[in-house]
């Protein structure tokens, strides 16, 4: 029998129904609430990423575990599980110094190839239920290759005979040439500080090798940064200097990685981007190579530099696909096949440059995932590319304050031989996203760049070019003019430019000698300051009865200053613009040296 109701009761029965609905929702809500307390695991509106992200197929087995977007006590119980090792404990918890995250960094090494299975009570990005994988790489050879230890010149200044000054021959200058000093870090000599008529401030002699020399800032004050290059008794690292060039920090990749020199990133947040290099087993069969050829993986770190932690990292292997290099296979050796050189912090997301796929992956930060990809020489790209606007082979990308984006291309498109500085505005969503140039600025001698290279524009809209393996420096106006053109007598990675205010350590250096017909020659150096207008020369018997015995303006980092008679003893003093005494040396006898 169909029994009806009216339209009020039907009301009346929803209502209960709704009602009794509500009741069980919020009694569901409320064991659910129950539980999650009972586990210690607060509830999260948001996911946690994890670093090294869900799926990554080449992991350090010294790997740590990364949680971001998470409290360092609200993590909860995390369980870490090798197919292999099988359980592994944590042997401590690091927590981020910015409070939004923290490092488990397990008691024991993990076994190479294994997959490791990480079950938490926590949403994270890339994850299912909260629970993820990784895998292992198998890894193949050492380190990168050594230079040799650090050796004393031969002919080093007169005043400081364990530096010898690199050669720079300045072919151009302009009163519009924007404000500071040019930094350069040579292959064959060392770190180096120069104005722009080519006068070296400062000189810190190196270990052969590309040390990627820049000024930065740190915790609002300027800082040196410069790769130490690797030697047989100690690894590659990145060193910071104050303005007094004293070390106040050195950064090394975590996770068992080794430092590499193409990138040191000082984000302003008390974190640094860095590149390491590790060789991996791979399948090669897809570009013709065998089922297990050593390949190289290229990786980006942000490090913690209060602790050391890594809060993100990301590989080329697993997320650039290797039928995407220009870059062939050489013999039974490691495969370069992506080549990463500069990494850009660029808002939620990382521009990450690949010399060997001549691309740009924007990778966002929370999650690990290429967004898109930029590719200057007509293969596959995201952007459409007009012929104006391609690039290959690049190094040092950096997204400018308008929104542009500059690179150094190596012009290895071809057709294209000259190396330039190339500016270019992505336009247009979707399918219709185009790179567009904006200004192109070729180097003055009209070379490509085999190697190396880097591009800054700089505040005022000058555009700064170091060309790499050419061995030579310009500075440009925004409408392409040269304003500085200089070679070198050595290459350098990158060029630089900006102001310093170096407050040397100890006094300055000072060595004399007598010449043929009687006259003294003083030679004085203070390595680090730039601010000397000239020296005065003082001689006398001691400290208490000196007089002027001559004096010259400063001509470089050491300066010659002949004076008439030296009566027993000589001193330098170094004066400032302003008439202001800066500094002096020791007061020593003639043909004595001091520092």
């Amino acid at each position: 029998m169909l029994e009806t109701v009216g339209m009020s009761g039907f009301n009346q029965q929803r209502s209960a129904m709704h009602c009794g609905r509500r009741t069980r929702v919020h009694l569901v809500v409320l064991i659910a609430l129950l539980l999650t307390g009972a586990v210690g695991v607060p509830s999260a509106s948001g996911k946690v990423s994890v670093f090294p992200s869900p799926g990554t197929p080449v992991a350090s087995e010294t790997t740590s575990f990364s949680f971001r977007g998470v409290k360092p006590a609200r993590l909860g119980p995390v369980k870490i599980v090798g197919s292999v090792s099988g359980r592994h404990g944590i042997a401590r918890r690091v927590r981020h110094s910015d409070g939004h995250g923290v490092s488990l960094v397990p008691k024991r090494r993990f076994a190479d190839g294994e997959v490791v299975r990480i079950r938490t009570h926590r949403k994270i990005r890339l994850a299912r239920h909260g629970d993820f994988r990784i895998r292992i790489g198998r890894f193949t050879g050492g380190s990168k290759k050594t230079s040799h230890a650090l050796r004393p010149p031969k002919k080093g200044l007169r005043s400081r005979p364990d530096l010898k000054l690199p050669r720079i021959k300045v072919a151009r200058t302009s009163a519009m040439e924007a404000p500071g000093d040019y930094f350069l870090g040579f292959r064959n000599s060392g770190l180096t500080i120069l104005d722009n008529l080519g006068r070296v401030t400062w000189f810190k002699p190196t270990a052969f090798g590309f040390n990627n020399f820049e000024p930065q800032t740190l915790d609002g004050r300027p800082v040196l940064t410069y790769f130490r290059t690797p030697t047989p008794n100690r690894d590659g690292a990145y060193v910071i200097l104050n303005r007094h060039y004293r070390k106040v920090a050195e950064v090394t990749p975590g996770n068992g990685y080794k430092a590499d020199m193409h990138e040191f990133h000082l984000t302003g947040r008390g974190t640094a981007l860095i590149l390491a290099y590790r060789t991996v087993r791979w399948d090669l069969r897809a570009v013709g190579g065998p089922a297990d050829g050593p390949v190289a993986d290229c990786v980006v770190q942000e490090i913690d530099l209060k602790t050391g932690a890594v809060l993100f990292e990301w590989h080329a292997v697993g997320n650039i696909g290797l039928r995407r290099s220009r870059e062939r296979r050489h013999g039974p050796g490691s495969w370069d096949a992506f080549h990463l050189n500069s990494v850009e912090p660029d808002g939620k997301a990382l521009l990450v440059s690949s010399r060997w796929t001549s691309s740009i992956y924007r990778v966002g930060r929370a999650s690990g995932q290429v967004n898109w990809v930029l590719r200057g020489d007509g293969g596959r790209s995201d952007f459409k590319v007009g012929r104006a606007a391609r690039f290959a082979a690049q190094h040092d990308v950096r997204r400018l304050p308008n929104g542009e984006i500059s690179l150094f291309d190596n012009a290895g498109v071809p057709g294209r031989r000259v190396a330039s500085v190339l500016i270019l505005k992505l336009e247009g969503k979707g399918r219709g996203r185009r790179a567009v140039k904006v200004a192109r600025y070729r180097n003055p001698d009209g070379e490509a760049s085999a190697a190396t290279g880097g591009a800054e524009v700089l505040p005022d809209g000058n555009v700064l070019a170091g060309w790499g393996n050419s061995a030579s420096l310009t500075e440009f106006s925004p409408e392409g003019k040269v304003l500085f053109h200089a070679r070198q007598g050595s290459s350098s990675y990158r060029a630089r430019k900006s102001e310093w205010d170096g407050i040397p350590n100890g006094r300055p250096a000072i060595t004399s000698m007598r010449g043929k017909h009687g006259p003294v020659v003083v030679f004085a150096s203070w390595n680090g300051a730039g601010n000397i207008a000239r020296w005065d020369v003082l001689t006398g018997p001691d400290p208490d009865h000196l007089t002027v015995a001559g004096s010259a303006d400063w001509r470089n980092l050491e300066t010659e200053i002949p004076v008439a008679s030296a009566n027993g003893k000589v001193q330098v003093v170094a004066v400032g613009e302003d008439g202001q005494e800066l500094g002096r040396s020791a007061l020593v006898p003639v043909g004595r040296r001091s520092r």
